[in-house]
């Protein structure tokens, strides 16, 4: 159970940022294609605005120019203007201006409808007529701006108005009704320290702030300066002022069509002067926004460029385009921003929603993290309970198998089980059929017991009176006399460090010093044999045959390896000192142990040893000194 516990966790752990993180990129990129369209949107309306203004700037300029450049040239007004009678040139001038500004609006007005006020778009439709938007403000808002300028660029009175302090801008509105749109400054604002002579070198566009009564208060005006000359000598006489209003800028329309949108309300106006002109725009604000375009110019040489300007709690993302890019006169900006407010409030009720979607998800990912927890629960509880008995030594255990990836598992577990008991299976057999330490080696590394010369001591232990004994016994009684007298045999060899090279018979060989040796080899197999002697006298007190044995040992230089075939291998020793070790257990009398001078030589003293005569063996030359220890 800790280990589903640990397991769910881990599940929930990497699920949950998982949804968390899916959840989170999804609102992010909603918010980002939701401002993005947002923006779109008013961007669309604010380039709309400006298409609308190049195009009417560009019909009106060619509309005029022409005409004001013609009205420049005309005698009465030169030779007003050459004698300093700024009343008469006004009078002369004002009529033809005031007819001009009459029908140039008409005709604006009426094409308005006829024409598009920005670029196509996909969401327009073949067929469809825009209605034509009528002029904002009433009919002051549409009256003309005309005043000369004499040449040191200051405008010049009217004499029945010079009391007043007023200048030359009387106009008659189309309804017939008087409407006074005038500057304040008699000055031109742009000058700076040039000369106007120097500025005005040709004919010029650009935008006034004028003054329409107190009710319309300040208001925008396009104007033409056109300059004077005199032809005779080309002097520079002055100039007359021709304004109209901008006639495609409609903010008021634009304000009212966006302000019941669910965006809120877009405005505008025009920056000029230092100012910025708008119907739309709160007064609280104008200053401030007048003051961002202002360092925005200032800082950046970009003519179009969009800010997002935080005003009282509020952000609101405004965008201004120049409109008289390069003219030597001050710049004119179109703006138009809107308030963040709504996308803001949209926003957060969209995070409202992703958080609450993103819960639910969370949610349902802990339902089926519990579902697939405990679905993995019993498989692979049975699959720890089962590793467990592995480890503890039962290779028998199986788990069940089912048709996913955790049965593709447990039948891996199960062919892995099988495995590990038939290699325990071949491990014991070979414990059984070679000595445990050979045993061990071989599985270690094959090529560990490969031939090698060792200096080894080789104990021959033989029953004697074996086959009197047995040869009226039952194959099966004579087997397990032999097993019980070997397996006593063996566990004594094991205990001291002995080596079991293999049964003959009656016969076991043991080996010291090979595979691994521990120093005192002889020193062991003879106490191994002394040990024999009393295991057996022991084992006699309990069987129904007892049994009497001898024992040769000796000592020195054999060839120690796995030798046989590559079907079946055998670990045993070879040489000299192995047929000698042989045939003085051939020798040895009951209760004997009959050793080599090469083993005899390695003893410790307190062991008593016997020698004997010098003995021809079978098989060797030369006689052997032989010596005994009695059991």
């Amino acid at each position: 159970m800790k280990f589903l516990s640990s397991f769910r966790a881990k599940l929930i752990l990497t699920i949950f940022p998982v949804v968390a993180g899916v959840t989170t990129g999804a609102l992010l990129l909603t918010e980002w294609r939701f401002s993005a369209t947002y923006q779109q949107l008013f961007e669309e309306q604010f380039e709309s605005q400006i298409y609308a203004v190049t195009q009417a700037k560009n019909r009106r300029f060619s509309a005029l120019s022409s005409v004001l450049e013609r009205m420049a040239q005309k005698p009465e007004l030169i030779t007003a203007m050459r004698e300093g009678d700024y009343q008469k040139a006004g009078k002369d001038l004002r009529p033809a201006l005031e007819s001009l500004a009459q029908e140039r609006l008409q005709s604006e007005f009426s094409t308005l409808g006829r024409l598009p006020s920005g670029p196509p778009t996909d969401r327009d439709r073949p067929g469809d007529r825009r209605e034509p938007p009528r002029p904002p403000g009433g009919t002051g808002q549409s009256a003309p701006f005309i005043a000369l300028i004499n040449a040191q660029g200051n405008f010049v009175h009217h004499q029945r108005n010079r009391s007043a302090g007023e200048n030359a801008t009387f106009n008659t509105t189309p309804d017939g009704d008087p409407a006074q749109v005038r500057r304040r400054s008699d000055t031109m604002p742009w000058l700076g320290d040039r000369k106007f002579e120097e500025t005005l070198k040709q004919q010029e566009v650009g935008y006034l702030i004028v003054e329409a009564g107190e009710r319309r208060g300040e208001q925008v005006r396009e104007v033409f300066i056109t300059p004077l000359r005199d032809p005779a000598d080309g002097r520079f006489l002055g100039a007359f002022v021709f304004g109209l209003p901008l006639p495609a800028i409609a903010d008021r329309v634009l304000y009212e069509q966006t302000r019941r949108s669910e965006h809120g309300e877009i405005m505008g106006g025009i920056w000029v002067e230092g100012k910025l002109v708008s119907t739309t725009v709160p007064e609280d604000q104008k200053e401030i926004i007048a003051q961002t375009v202002a360092r925005s110019l200032a800082g950046s040489a970009d003519p179009n460029r969009e800010i997002l300007l935080p005003i009282g709690k509020e952000k609101h993302r405004l965008i201004y385009r120049v409109l008289n890019p390069g003219s030597p006169f001050p710049q004119a900006v179109q703006v138009n921003f809107y308030s963040l407010a709504a996308l803001e409030k949209e926003i957060a009720g969209l995070r409202r929603s992703a958080f609450s979607l993103g819960i639910i998800a969370l949610l349902v990912a802990l339902v089926l993290v519990m579902y697939i927890s405990r679905g993995l629960s019993g498989p692979i509880s049975s699959l720890v309970n089962a590793a467990q008995e592995i480890e503890r030594g039962n290779y028998d255990v199986r788990v069940p198998v089912t048709r996913d990836e955790v049965g593709r598992l447990a039948h891996a577990f199960n062919d892995m089980a099988a495995g590990l008991a038939l290699q325990e299976k071949y491990r014991s057999i070979l414990n059984a059929v070679a000595d445990r330490t050979v045993a061990e080696r071989l599985i270690e590394n094959r090529e560990a017991l490969g031939g090698e010369l060792r200096d080894v001591t080789m104990l021959f232990c033989d029953i004697r009176g074996f086959t009197s004994l047995t040869e009226k016994m039952p194959p099966h009684e004579v087997i397990e006399l032999l097993n019980e007298h070997m397996t006593v045999l063996t566990q004594v060899a094991y205990d001291h460090g002995g080596i079991v090279d293999k049964f003959v018979g009656d016969l076991i060989m043991v080996l010291f010093g090979a595979p691994i040796t521990t120093g005192n080899d002889a020193q062991r197999a003879v106490t191994c044999a002394r040990a024999m002697f009393q295991a057996r006298r022991e084992q006699n007190t309990r069987s129904r045959h007892p049994l009497e044995m001898g024992i040769g040992i000796a000592t020195g230089s054999v060839v120690a390896g796995c030798m046989g075939s590559d079907q079946r291998l055998s670990y045993t020793v070879i040489g000299h000192r192995v047929n000698l070790a042989s045939r003085l257990c051939h020798i040895a009398q009951a209760g004997e142990i009959v050793m080599d001078a090469e083993t005899a030589g390695k003893l410790d003293p307190g062991i008593p040893v016997t020698p004997l005569p010098p003995m021809q063996l079978k098989g060797i030359s030369e006689p052997v000194e032989v010596f005994r220890i009695a059991a």
